[in-house]
C-alpha cells in the first residue's frame, strides 16, 4: 500500500527544473500529444491528471482541458485524489492519466470510476511505470540489507505487469483495449545520481511499510558497490525504466466491432497459399 499523503507531499516539493529527458517525462507528453492529435474524433470535455511543467500544446482536437493533480504544481487547477474520483457519470470526452497510476492503491476502482465518468465513445489514455523499472536498485537495496542487517525493507515500490493490467482493461470492460510497453535503459555516472533524479521528480518510495528509520550510511554505501559491479556498461551503470501506454474506450453503438465467427469469405489456408506462390 501507498502513502498518498506522502505522495502528494512530494510530488508538491518537486523539482520542476527537473522535468527533462533525463527521465523522458518531457518526451512522453510530446507522445501523448502526438497520439491525440492521429485521433480522428473531437473531445470537447477533457480531464489532464499528473501532468507537469509547461501546459501541453494538444492539438485542435483536443478542448476545455482541466488539470488535475494529488499535489499542487504549476499546471494544477483542480487538486483530488484519483482514487476518489469527483466527476459525474458520462460527464467528460477525454481522460489523461500522465505517470500517476503506478502510485495508485486501488487500479481497478480507479479504471471503473474512469470508465464511469466518460460520455459514450470517449477516451482514456494513460502511461505509467510498470514491470521491472529500478530492477537494478531494487536488486542492488535488497543484497545490501541482507548482508549487512540480515532482512530486507522495501526500497523500492513494486510496479504493475502489463499484462495485469491489459486484464484490468477487459475486466472493467472498457472498449477497444490496448496495452503496450515502451523499454528504456538511461545511464547514470552513478547510483547517487539516479536517487537524485527519482527524489526531484517525486517518484522515490512512498509504501506505508516501508522502514520509517533514516538509511544507515554503510548499507548505503554497500548497495552502491552493488549497483556498480553488477550493472554497469561503458563506464556508467544502467538503470531500467518500463512505461505502460493504456488506452481504451467508453463503449458507443458506432466503434468498430470485431466480424462475427465464420463471417470470413476466404479461408486462412487459401491466404496462406497465394502468400507463398
Amino acid at each position: 500500500m501507498h502513502n498518498r499523503k506522502l505522495i502528494k507531499i512530494r510530488q508538491e516539493r518537486e523539482n520542476l527544473k527537473y522535468f527533462d529527458k533525463k527521465i523522458f517525462f518531457q518526451d512522453y507528453e510530446n507522445d501523448f500529444i502526438e497520439r491525440i492529435s492521429l485521433i480522428n474524433e473531437n473531445f470537447n470535455k477533457c480531464l489532464a491528471y499528473g501532468f507537469r511543467g509547461k501546459k501541453p500544446e494538444f492539438s485542435s482536437n483536443v478542448k476545455n482541458i482541466l488539470y488535475g493533480n494529488l499535489g499542487k504544481n504549476d499546471k494544477t487547477e483542480i487538486i483530488y485524489d484519483e482514487e476518489l474520483y469527483p466527476f459525474g457519470e458520462s460527464s467528460i470526452d477525454l481522460i489523461m492519466s500522465f505517470f500517476n497510476l503506478h502510485f495508485a492503491n486501488d487500479v481497478p476502482g480507479i479504471l471503473y470510476q474512469i470508465l464511469r465518468s466518460l460520455k459514450p465513445n470517449g477516451l482514456f489514455i494513460a502511461t505509467l511505470f510498470c514491470g521491472n523499472t529500478l530492477q537494478e536498485l531494487n536488486y542492488s537495496f535488497i543484497k545490501a540489507e541482507e548482508e549487512i542487517s540480515g532482512g530486507m525493507s522495501p526500497r523500492v515500490s513494486p510496479f504493475a505487469n502489463l499484462q495485469k493490467l491489459a486484464a484490468l482493461l477487459q475486466e472493467i470492460n472498457f472498449s477497444l483495449p490496448v496495452a503496450d510497453i515502451d523499454r528504456h535503459q538511461v545511464n547514470y555516472d552513478h547510483p547517487k545520481d539516479l536517487l537524485l533524479d527519482l527524489k526531484k521528480l517525486g517518484e522515490t518510495n512512498c509504501l506505508l511499510q516501508m522502514n520509517k528509520s533514516i538509511l544507515r550510511r554503510d548499507i548505503l554505501n554497500r548497495m552502491y558497490e552493488i549497483y556498480i559491479n553488477n550493472f554497469s556498461r561503458d563506464g556508467k551503470i544502467i538503470a531500467t525504466f518500463e512505461i505502460a501506454w493504456l488506452t481504451g474506450w467508453k463503449y458507443h453503438e458506432s466503434q468498430q466491432k470485431p466480424l462475427k465467427r465464420g463471417s470470413g469469405k476466404t479461408s486462412m489456408l487459401e491466404s496462406v497459399k497465394k502468400f507463398e506462390e
